[in-house]
């Protein structure tokens, strides 16, 4: 059964295992062979052999066993739902309104039509099973596009939310050491970027923002308890040194605003570092599907379990001048576009570019090895002009299926057979990054393999026959510019 993809010529973008058909590409590649799912054995010495090869973690200072609470994932998962199956958006009256502006027709006042995604799925995956990939994407319609996402997206998105979360949270921990005061002011205002390369069907969005609400949740958490114990020492220090001649009123005032100064310094810090810009770019058009998944992220009329901790929304936008998270979406050849404007895309629109936001991460999640097979050249450019535009202390988070193979054709041998030789994935990033580009970046986290298991038990996700939820088997590599 063909595989799903999506994108900038990339292989198998949002299906889980990979499969005799993955990439879309001009110039096709030797297929990896079928990845299976781990297979129960007899020898139990074998079976643990090869889970531990699998499953093995690199001691670091990112850890990739982190992940979002269930009942968290299980919200991501309604934002699928909710934002995909029905037309118009099923109880969510507002997203329709902001839809139909921005898509004109595309919303009306009928009741909510769910889609065919049994037949939908199959008509995708004969569009690829016979390499017709413009009908599967880039002539698709909107009802194709938003199957493709239920389909593929919502699984990956429960596997990248605990990827990011472990990425961001060791940004963060990291940027707190190495800032010095100065530079924090400086960077006050600014929103944490995420630019996701070939991240237009929505899983990273989705994920990005389960992972920022669990940040944001564990962070508020801990600072209310280190306000709490703070304002105590305050008040108990503060009343052992009442000045002589002060009245217990005007001492309790004094008390009240030193506790409330380092709380609202806190605020203040918070509200610059709770902000999340998030600019995916695809070759496709999947404005619609991110419209949507944007819009339903930020809206509080997701249907979900009442008793679940985590109500909606997904993420909270904030008041209109302190927005939490803004998402943009760009419609772009990665492999073409002028270093100008990928240098925009990348940095975002700021006056000038030397003012940089704290936190800048750039992603291609399934999406490396698909440019390396469409051109080598033109994806090693690629990475060399990031690295010129990137400035220091950004990080690039590469994700792709384990044993990835791109083929260099070399020419044509005398009997006029084309000569080609296949390189490793990660050996082409390696050396793009840490040999041709040397000096200029730090390699934080490489690891060939890794299972991202699904709670199969415990979370609900019914969209229609044929689009049930997979785990998913990844390589992963994590660089920080120096």
């Amino acid at each position: 059964m063909p595989g799903a993809r999506q994108g900038n010529r990339r292989r198998d973008k949002d299906s889980f295992d990979s499969r005799p058909l993955e990439k879309k590409s001009r110039q096709p590649a030797r297929q990896p062979e079928r990845e299976k799912p781990p297979v129960e054995r007899h020898a139990a010495g074998h079976k643990a052999k090869s889970q531990q090869k699998d499953d093995q973690t690199e001691t670091g200072p990112i850890d990739l066993s982190t992940t979002v609470p269930i009942p968290l994932q299980q919200l991501l998962l309604d934002v699928f739902k909710t934002a995909l199956l029905t037309s118009p958006v099923a109880g969510n009256p507002s997203i329709d309104k902001t839809l139909e502006e921005d898509h004109e027709g595309s919303a009306t006042d009928s009741a909510p039509q769910p889609l065919d995604t049994k037949t939908l799925i199959q008509t995708i995956k004969s569009h690829l099973y016979q390499r017709d990939f413009d009908s599967a994407f880039a002539e698709a319609g909107e009802e194709l596009l938003r199957a493709y996402a239920l389909r593929w997206s919502a699984a990956r998105a429960l596997g990248y939310a605990g990827i990011f979360k472990a990425v961001l949270a060791w940004m963060r921990s990291d940027g707190d050491q190495a800032s010095s005061s100065a530079t924090l002011e400086s960077a006050a205002g600014s929103a944490t970027r995420v630019v996701c390369l070939g991240g237009g069907a929505g899983a990273e969005i989705v994920a990005l923002a389960a992972a920022w609400r669990d940040l944001q949740d564990a962070s508020g958490v801990e600072a209310s308890d280190s306000m709490a114990s703070l304002a105590k020492e305050v008040e108990k220090t503060s009343l052992n040194h009442i000045e002589p001649g002060k009245g217990t009123e005007e001492a309790t005032q004094e008390i009240a605003a030193a506790a409330a100064a380092p709380r609202d310094a806190e605020s203040a810090s918070d509200q610059a570092s709770s902000k999340l810009s998030v600019a995916a770019v695809d070759i496709a058009d999947w404005s619609v599907v991110m419209d949507r998944l944007s819009n339903t992220i930020t809206s509080p009329d997701v249907p979900t379990q009442k008793t679940s901790k985590y109500q909606p929304p997904l993420l909270h936008d904030g008041k209109p001048d302190h927005t939490n998270l803004a998402v943009s979406f760009h419609r772009r050849d990665v492999l073409v576009i002028p270093e100008s404007e990928l240098k925009d895309l990348i940095l975002g629109t700021q006056p000038d570019h030397t003012a940089s936001p704290p936190s800048l991460l750039v992603t291609l999640m399934f999406t490396l090895n698909e440019l390396f097979s469409t051109s080598m050249p033109k994806t090693t450019g690629l990475l060399l002009n990031i690295t010129e535009i990137l400035p220091s202390g950004a990080v690039l988070l590469v994700v792709d299926s384990p044993g990835s193979y791109s083929t260099l054709k070399l020419g044509k041998a005398k009997d006029g057979e084309v000569q080609e030789r296949q390189y490793p994935m990660k050996f082409l990033l390696d050396h793009t990054l840490l040999s041709v580009a040397k000096g200029k970046w730090e390699r934080v986290l490489t690891q060939d393999s890794r299972w991202w298991r699904r709670n199969a038990a415990r979370l609900s996700y019914e969209v229609g026959e044929g689009a049930g939820l997979e785990d998913m088997r990844y390589q992963i590599h994590v660089y920080r510019k120096l």
